[in-house]
């Protein structure tokens, strides 16, 4: 009832991280679980449209890249700007991802990737429970399997370079690197095992340069970001919406089904 409420104002929100363990509570019912699976099935766990984010400017951009092992969870940050530290953060407390959370911050790929990362860390996620996390996302094909996802955390990043790069550019941050001809780092460690103490140093500098390449890439990249900029003002959306999306909504305006239209 309070989601048909929620759903029914029009207001955005995003519970679906809480629809499977609903789903696991409805089938352990002992005497109506066909039933109350039924109704689970009809429940809006989203809204129409997603939580809005709450970033609004292009100022004071921080750009980060986090690393993911079985027991040792990564995250680099740094202030846009030359001479501006890398700051590191080793198997950060949820409270350091809420501070980290206030920044503007830009990924590369950081939508489908590096925000749920933050936001399962967020959540109080053990250092192995999000390296399963990061393996499933990885080995999941686009379009599928939605249930790896978070449906708060594409909001955690105020633009993802990769997903406004235009198509000529769409390349990944390694291939970006050499186009640049910057650094080109190769860490050389398997990612399926632990990494012993002495080396977490080690990843942190790999994590490190993968930022600084985040960095170069979105300066790289300048035409493609001044070109999202204008399509999310034409669209009325912000800079972290898709590219797909913000066209859509350009062409089609707020019409949810335009495979309808005449």
């Amino acid at each position: 009832d309070t989601l048909d409420k929620a759903y029914e104002s029009g207001m955005s929100y995003d519970v679906s991280d809480m629809q499977n363990a609903i789903i696991a509570f409805a089938a352990q019912s002992t005497n109506q679980a066909e039933y109350c699976l039924k109704t689970t099935k009809t429940m809006h766990f989203t809204s129409d449209s997603p939580a809005d984010p709450v970033k609004a400017d292009h100022e004071n951009l921080v750009f980060y890249d986090v690393e993911v092992f079985p027991n040792l969870f990564l995250v680099c940050y740094k202030v846009r700007g030359e001479g501006n530290p890398v700051v590191r953060l080793i198997n950060p407390r949820p409270e350091d991802i809420e501070e980290l959370m206030q920044f503007n911050l830009v990924g590369f790929n950081c939508r489908r990737y590096d925000n749920h990362m933050l936001w399962a860390c967020l959540l109080g996620w053990s250092n192995e429970q999000i390296y399963h996390l990061s393996q499933k996302i990885i080995n999941s094909k686009k379009g599928e399997n939605r249930e790896y996802f978070f449906g708060e955390a594409y909001n955690v990043s105020y633009t993802d370079i990769y997903d406004f790069a235009s198509a000529g550019n769409k390349k990944s941050l390694k291939k970006l690197e050499i186009e640049m001809g910057i650094h080109h780092h190769e860490l050389g460690m398997r990612w399926d095992e632990p990494v012993p103490e002495e080396k977490w140093d080690l990843v942190a500098s790999y994590c490190d340069d993968d930022v600084i390449a985040t960095e170069a890439a979105f300066d790289y990249l300048k035409a493609d970001w001044i070109a999202r900029q204008i399509l999310a003002d034409l669209a009325g959306m912000t800079v972290n919406d898709t590219t797909n999306t913000l066209t859509t909504k350009i062409i089609f305006g707020n019409n949810k089904k335009p495979q309808f239209m005449r």
